[in-house]
């Protein structure tokens, strides 16, 4: 994508972040991505529906917590939204009376009496562009605030918002149509959201999810010591979707013929009992370590000894997870689905199996631990692909430039 020049750039002063729960554990990408603006010299200010989980704070949603302005949005009544729609008749009589018809009139109109305070809010904090996370409730209020307040609004897709439709085909069709900016991970979704929506595509700007480079960084490997289990590391939530039970039965499979391994699974989630049950019953119960909930610092670690990151999901956007062991240099395998092969390139920055096949799955483990030579090809060819389409730097800069040239056009 082409960036708008710097006569342009220096006018993005402060971009708010509208999201379901914040701290969110399970969404590090969103603090990681706001967190870089403030090295850009942009101050990002949070909004957010409920308060998330402080049991586990990432390095970046912790920078957040510490220098961003945050608001909780309170719940709607009659006294606050009398009050605040005082306060925006005597600031934008006219748009305020327009936006006042347009809440009486839809089906929403909850979400845009409850966005009058955020809205306020906004203007005093001095934010130029409203930005949600996913198509779905954030991108509702989203909108909502930017029709209070005039400030434009946008949104970056991901993948269970454009599988599940949580808004229904109307509802999102409405918001893109309204949207000054439409931002994706992956052309995967792009071309979903052109077919489905009849979006133009000019209109869609592909901003991959990206990562610190320097803080995951390359790590200095050895070959591991004879007779040594393969260390296997999985990180995500435990859901479906994610497919560890596929992982279980591939490693079952591998243990019948002799391959000596051991996994480590980080994240939690509905399924945490069920995949331990599992284990139990494919006497996996001795190779495989539930880590939980983990801070960065432990996922590194486990980087660190990990021969290699299997990620065997069913449904994904363009997993972070499998960004973050790329570029430190863990060789990385996952499913061949929506995003994922604009990620890895099959033989050349890792490997990628068909969805559900936890037969291939299992096989492409085995390549990867009888030929060593193969795997540190591609742990350096993992490396070199998040160096030049997945630098958070670099991601940054490209949505500094979509938001940007919308503040520009306001």
């Amino acid at each position: 994508m082409m960036l708008i020049p710097n006569r342009q750039l220096y006018m993005l002063k402060s971009v708010a972040y509208v999201i379901r729960s914040f701290p969110e554990p399970s969404e590090t990408f969103i603090a990681e991505e706001a967190a870089s603006l403030i090295r850009a010299g942009i101050q990002p200010c949070i909004i957010h529906l409920k308060d998330g989980s402080a049991a586990v704070v990432h390095p970046a949603a912790q920078t957040l917590l510490q220098m961003a302005p945050r608001l909780l949005v309170p719940a709607a009544s009659a006294f606050s939204a009398v009050k605040n729609l005082c306060r925006w008749m005597t600031v934008a009589p006219i748009r305020t009376l327009r936006t006042l018809g347009q809440a009486l009139r839809h089906p929403n109109r909850w979400c845009y009496f409850q966005a009058l305070g955020p809205a306020w809010w906004s203007r005093q904090q001095g934010v130029q562009f409203l930005h949600a996370h996913f198509a779905d409730v954030n991108f509702q209020y989203a909108a909502c605030i930017s029709a209070w307040s005039g400030i434009p609004f946008g949104v970056t897709t991901h993948g269970y918002d454009l599988r599940e439709d949580p808004l229904g085909y109307d509802g999102a069709s409405e918001l893109y149509r309204k949207a000054d900016a439409i931002v994706t991970i992956s052309e995967y979704n792009r071309r979903y959201m052109v077919q489905r929506y009849g979006l133009p595509q000019a209109k869609i700007s592909v901003v991959h999810c990206g990562v610190d480079v320097e803080r995951f960084a390359l790590f200095a490997r050895s070959a591991p010591p004879a007779g040594a289990p393969l260390r296997l590391l999985n990180v995500g939530r435990l859901a479906p979707e994610k497919g560890q039970d596929l992982l279980l039965h591939a490693l079952a499979r591998l243990r019948q013929q002799g391959l000596q391994l051991h996994l480590d699974i980080v994240g939690g989630g509905e399924l945490e009992q069920a995949l331990k049950a599992l284990a139990d019953q494919l006497g996996l119960a001795g190779f495989i370590t539930f880590h939980g909930v983990q801070p960065e610092q432990v996922i590194r670690q486990l980087h660190q000894r990990a021969d290699l990151f299997v990620l065997p999901s069913r449904a994904e956007g363009l997993p972070v997870a499998c960004i973050e062991a790329m570029a430190m240099g863990t060789v990385s395998i996952a499913s061949r689905i929506t995003g994922i092969p604009e990620l890895i390139d099959h033989g050349v920055s890792g490997l990628l199996v068909e969805a559900g096949d936890a037969v291939a799955l299992a096989e492409a483990i085995a390549t990867l631990q009888a030929d060593p030579a193969m795997a540190q090809r591609l742990r350096l060819g993992g490396r070199a692909t998040v160096l030049a389409g997945f630098d958070r730097a670099k991601c940054t800069q490209q949505l500094i430039g979509v938001w940007s040239q919308q503040i520009s056009s306001h």
